[in-house]
């Protein structure tokens, strides 16, 4: 089996260098020992085949100048979604709230040997408020300081409190003093 394809490859190889004409030479001249297919087809001419001459080289007239640009109109229009979600600011007030206190009977109790003062405390704002507050009683001719008292109090956007500033202390001699509010600090409560 393997003889007879052998022969077959041999007798197919033989006819096809009988049409070819490979390994034939011709007219005493062989290019470079390769042999083989004769390429072009233009009477021996060596230039490549050109494309042909009579095409035209402008275009072609009477073409629409007045073609649409853009879009057509009768499109459906597309809005995108605006978010929803709203921000709004805390609101605002001030820290300082000395001017939310009104303080009245500034005075010393001999009886209970204490400094007195009342403060009638109103919170303006929008919201409820803590306040911290220190009171203090000075002695008007040295200026020395004879005696304190902190209040710390929640009060209720627009309501009242009334607070008692007290603080103990035996005088042994005419003294002239006054009371005032040092500080009051104030801060949105948490409650």
């Amino acid at each position: 089996m393997q003889r007879r394809s052998m022969r077959i490859c041999a007798v197919a190889l033989v006819g096809l260098i009988a049409l070819t004409g490979c390994g034939k030479k011709k007219g005493g001249s062989h290019d470079g020992g390769l042999g083989g297919f004769v390429s072009g087809g233009s009477g021996g001419n060596d230039n490549p085949a050109s494309g042909p001459t009579d095409l035209p080289t402008d275009l072609p007239s009477g073409m629409p100048t007045d073609l649409p640009s853009g879009a057509p109109s009768d499109l459906p229009s597309y809005d995108a979604p605006t978010p929803s979600y709203t921000y709004s600011a805390p609101p605002t007030y001030n820290s300082d709230g000395t001017n939310d206190i009104t303080a009245t009977g500034c005075d010393y109790d001999e009886s209970t040997r204490s400094f007195q003062y009342t403060l009638n405390l109103r919170n303006p704002e929008t919201q409820s408020m803590h306040y911290s507050i220190t009171i203090e009683w000075e002695d008007q001719n040295g200026g020395s300081l004879l005696g304190s008292d902190y209040k710390s109090v929640t009060v209720a956007s627009g309501s009242s409190q009334t607070l008692s500033a007290t603080s103990y202390r035996t005088l042994t001699q005419q003294t002239s003093f006054t009371c005032k509010v040092t500080s009051a600090l104030k801060y949105p409560s948490s409650t």
